[in-house]
Formats: structure tokens, sequence, C-alpha cells
């Protein structure tokens, strides 16, 4: 099966990011209230190359099962629990349940108009305390799922549109994250029954178009990011708090290049949107914030860069306990890592065909037996990598 890759400069996964520094402004406008001290995270952006066995300490092969009812063609999130991966595919678009070692269970619904079926896939959750499994269809619906796949039910936002991305407050509200433009919010809460609780983050346009997903869960909260702002936020219907900040020195971006981009129209020719695309490729936009994740030992944060007109993802893993950070785009090894999903134990990450042979020093005979037995037409390949 053959792979497609989509030249966009923000369609590329894991590239749907992008949002707004306006440095004062957005900090005056868009949090809820005056932030106490934070916690400032300084990093040092020079980039190394450690050993995996200084971050891991071993390192789990999980190919997904291909058969004709499970054709992954290009793997978006993956949603594990307990025993089970749910995998989203926003290109088919399709949801796919396998269980922990990749072993194929079923299909979570299906693209149409019946019960159950979606049109388009643009992010999941699970909801522990429901025992239930949803997804999020871009056009303001999302559909409900038990753990096993079954469809329950659909529920329609009372303020739906172009929405992207979900997550679960601690105060059990959903929080949606809308391709809106500045005059809106472009996070939304709503409660189970999809009525409209509170918004939050009005920004131009280009910026709410560049970070398609901005949240994650940390010991039972929600989180919020952008892709530029140095700011991380707890998120629920009370408060958006600013809880850490990242600073990266004079390696980090340069304010007056994010200005231009902010003061540029929304849309037309030369919009923001373009123009940050463009920035970014020339080098004046140093990087921009991906996924953020955080554990009990770490704050986490992907840095996606373009040189010499190659994508460029850099890993800043900032230990908690020690202050210190490993920066990095590849593991002395040579193969990449670019994480999926991040809990205490273990993050998720792919594997590349091409990558395979740079495993074979570091996993145990019958754990590489798996890649041997995998092509390059074969299902996306999972590495579940343990935390020291």
């Amino acid at each position: 099966m053959k792979r497609l890759f989509r030249k966009s400069v923000w369609a590329c996964p894991p590239c749907l990011a992008m949002a707004a520094v306006l440095c004062i402004l957005l900090q005056a406008c868009n949090r809820s209230a005056t932030s106490p001290a934070v916690p400032i995270l300084k990093v040092n952006l020079e980039t190394d190359s450690p050993d995996v066995d200084e971050l891991f300490s071993r390192i789990e092969v999980v190919p997904l099962e291909e058969s004709d009812s499970s054709l992954v063609m290009r793997l978006t999130r993956v949603l594990p629990y307990k025993d089970k991966l749910f995998v989203v595919d926003r290109k088919i678009p399709a949801c796919f349940l396998f269980d922990k070692d990749g072993n194929f269970i079923r299909q979570v619904g299906r693209m149409g108009n019946g019960p159950g079926e979606y049109y388009q896939i643009e992010d999941g959750f699970v909801d522990e305390s429901r025992q239930e499994f949803s997804l999020l269809d871009c056009n303001g619906i999302w559909f409900v799922y038990d753990l096993d796949g079954k469809y329950l039910r659909k529920q329609w936002l009372s303020d739906g549109g172009a929405c992207q991305s979900l997550v679960q407050a601690q105060d059990g509200y959903f929080a949606f994250w809308f391709l809106t433009q500045k005059d809106r919010e472009a996070i939304r809460l709503f409660d189970t029954a999809g009525q409209y609780v509170k918004g939050y983050w009005h920004q131009p346009f280009q910026f709410n178009f560049m970070l398609f997903k901005p949240f994650y869960r940390y010991d039972g909260k929600a989180y919020f990011s952008t892709a530029c702002y140095p700011s991380v936020y707890e998120l629920s219907a009370d408060t958006l708090r600013e809880v850490y900040r990242w600073d990266f020195g004079d390696k980090g971006l340069d304010p007056q290049v994010v200005q231009i981009i902010a003061k540029s129209d929304e849309s037309g020719p030369d919009d923001g949107y373009d123009k940050a695309g463009k920035f970014l490729f020339e080098g004046r936009l140093a990087f921009v914030q991906q996924n953020q994740y955080q554990t009990d030992r770490y704050y986490y944060v992907q840095l996606m860069k373009v040189r010499n007109e190659q994508w460029l993802f850099t890993n800043v893993f900032y230990d908690k306990r020690s202050g210190h950070s490993l920066v990095f785009d590849k593991v002395k090894e040579g193969f990449p890592v670019s994480p999926l999903f991040m809990n205490d134990e273990y993050l998720l990450t792919t594997v590349a065909y091409k990558d395979f042979g740079l495993l074979k020093s570091v996993l145990p005979a019958e754990e590489y037996a798996k890649l041997e037995a995998l092509d390059e037409e074969s299902n996306p390949c999972l590495l579940r990598m343990y935390f020291k």
C-alpha cells in the first residue's frame, strides 16, 4: 500500500501547528485572570544525540496488523487504554481498534451517513469515567462508542463549526478547538449534552488554522498550549490559568517576525497563513511548537523546523527533578523519536521502514524479529519506549 505525502506546509503530520505570539496583547486578552508566578523552564536548544538507554529502559515493537479491514493510510492519533489501542486515520477517514500488541480487533464506525458513521475524523478521546470512546467529526459532531467499539450515540454541538480537537477538563466539560476568526473564541467548552458553557482565546485566523491539536491531559487535568507562545495553561470552565512557561533564550522565536504574521490579513493574497509558512522555510521563523505532554518526571515539547527544505523535529525533555534538559533530533543510534502519546510509564512513536536496521543494537532478538517480518508496504509500526 503506497503512502502519500502531502507537501502543504501545515498538513504534513505532525506538522499541523502554529499559533499567535502577541507577547503583551495576547497575555492581557486571553488569560482569564492575572497569573501568579509560574515555573520558567529555561532550555538551551543546542542539540545532542543521547543514547537510547539514557532515557529508556526497554523498547517493545508494536506492528499494527494489516488486513483488508485494517489498512492504515495516515496514522494521525493513537489513544491507548488498558490493553487496547484506538488508532485514528484522518486520511481514509477511519478508526481502528487493536490490542496492545497490535492485533486487529475491529473498525470503529466508518465513513458514511448511517448510525455511527462519520464524514471526517479529526480527533478522538477516551472517557474513562463513562467508559466511552468518542470520535470528533469536523462539522461539530462527536460520535460515542463503548470501549469495545460498539456505537452508542451521536452528539451535536449547540455552537458547532470547524472543530479540530477535543479534551475533557477536570470539571467534566469538553473543550473543543475551533478554526475561527479572531471575533470568535477558538476554545469553546460544552457539557455532555452538547450545550455551550464558555469560551476562551481570541486570535487571528491564521494562528488558529495552524494549530490543530493544542490540548493534552495530565493527572486528570486538561492543558492548552500554542505553537509560538511559550506559556502552557490549565483549562476548565472556571479558568484558563498559566501554569508554566518555556524560555529558549536567544534561540527562541523572534517576536518581530511573529508580529508580522499576526498583523497580516486573515485571508486573501499573502495572508498570514501563507506568510508563516514562507518564514518557516526561509528560517526567519526558527521553529513552531508541536505536541506537548507532561509526566511525573518530564515536561515535553516538540519543535518543528525546516532545514535545507527538509522537516526536522526536535524533542525537548525537561527534567522536573534536575532542571536539566535533553534536546535531540535523533538518538545516538540514528533514528528519530516523535511521540504520538506519552504517560508516566512510556511513550509511543512510529518507526519508519528505512530505520528498522538502526534498532537492531537496542532491541532483543524477539522484538527485532517483529520488524524483520514487515516490509515497506506494511501498516505503520509503533515503538513502545519505556522511561527509565
